[in-house]
């Protein structure tokens, strides 16, 4: 019988590290859509509720969570979607109730980031996020939930800005918002 000694302190350090490796790989990995181009353009159509979003006034003023400066949407990503449009200027994720672009969002959701979050939104190395218990209260909404995913927050949570297009965010959102198992009075997202 073989017996290793190892000190608390080797160990703990051993963890850490296989525990960050892991982190760090899963939460940087690059989302592979299952949807084609050509679907994508037909969820986006099916999901937008305003037919013309410049019509719904300017765009609304979008701040980092942590650093309070203004967002940079210049991310590579192309051009805005419709959805993307309407929600800057509303605050209000189009795509929350439509049940095509939630199964979107949850291949986004569990390729981009549930190896923090869980496969179904409960909790790993990242909060939970289909309860009632935010981080930062703003993320109740989906304008102050957007902020925190794009600019980043606190700690290991890193800015998605590049990484995931902005109406890939928005139907991750809507996947999230589709699992909430908190008290209803407190989904302050709801329509």
């Amino acid at each position: 019988m073989l017996v290793l000694s190892f000190k608390r302190s080797q160990i703990s350090a051993f963890c850490t590290a296989a525990v960050m490796a892991s982190f760090l790989s899963a939460c940087h990995a690059s989302p592979q859509s299952a949807a084609s181009d050509e679907q994508k353009g037909t969820v986006a159509k099916e999901a937008l509720v305003h037919p013309n979003p410049e019509s719904l006034g300017p765009v609304l003023d979008f701040r980092g969570t942590i650093s309070g400066e203004p967002l940079d949407f210049n991310d590579g990503k192309g051009a805005d979607s419709p959805a993307v449009q309407e929600f800057k200027r509303t605050g209000k994720n189009p795509y929350n109730l439509n049940e095509n672009v939630i199964k979107n969002g949850y291949t986004l959701f569990s390729t981009a980031c549930s190896g923090c979050h869980g496969h179904l939104a409960e909790g790993k190395l990242g909060p939970a996020l289909a309860d009632d218990y935010w981080t930062y209260p703003g993320n109740a909404y989906d304008k102050g939930f957007f902020e925190t995913i794009y600019g980043g927050g606190q700690g290991m949570m890193g800015p998605q800005k590049g990484l995931i297009s902005q109406d890939e965010i928005l139907q991750i959102m809507s996947w999230i918002r589709s699992v909430y198992v908190g008290d209803p009075k407190k989904a302050k997202w709801k329509k």
